[in-house]
């Protein structure tokens, strides 16, 4: 069993294709040699689809790093400060229990008090700090990809 699904694994025309062929000898697409299921093989037009210029980045360029970075800030950012407001109410709830009972009692106390901007208290550090992290996670993550793999070499 496991034979024939590392052949069907090698065959795979999307692992790697060109690269896969030409190690397993299956270099030239339109041989009549049997494919994996034993039908001779038929000959395959591959094409990717075409991206106006404006909107890409050759992999590696210093656009392609900026945008990863700027993917990161909005990414991380965006999302740990739209859950401000629950971190605010769970954190009220660990200081005093008595007067902040449960999540949704939480949310309508602060509400009483502090009406709808007291839900976003804390927003701007949290935004910041995780656009920081976001940035370095993501951009640096490409950076030192592409670094360690120059170095490294194919």
């Amino acid at each position: 069993m496991f034979s024939s699904v590392a052949h069907l694994a090698r065959a795979n025309p999307f692992n790697t294709p060109h690269l896969q062929l030409v190690h397993d000898g299956l270099g030239d697409l339109r041989s009549s040699s049997p494919g994996p299921t034993g039908q001779p093989r038929r000959p395959r037009n591959l094409a990717a689809a075409a991206v106006e210029e404006q909107y890409s980045c050759d992999y590696g360029s210093g656009r392609f790093f900026i945008l990863c970075g700027l993917g990161g800030i909005i990414s991380c950012g965006t999302t740990h400060t739209a859950l401000v407001p629950l971190d605010l109410v769970k954190c009220r709830m660990q200081v005093d229990p008595q007067k902040y009972k449960g999540i949704f009692n939480g949310f309508s106390v602060t509400l009483k008090e502090d009406g709808v901007r007291g839900l976003a208290k804390g927003w701007a550090p949290t935004f910041l700090g995780y656009s920081m992290q976001g940035l370095c996670k993501f951009g640096f993550y490409e950076v030192f990809k592409v670094l360690y793999s120059n170095m490294l070499g194919e």
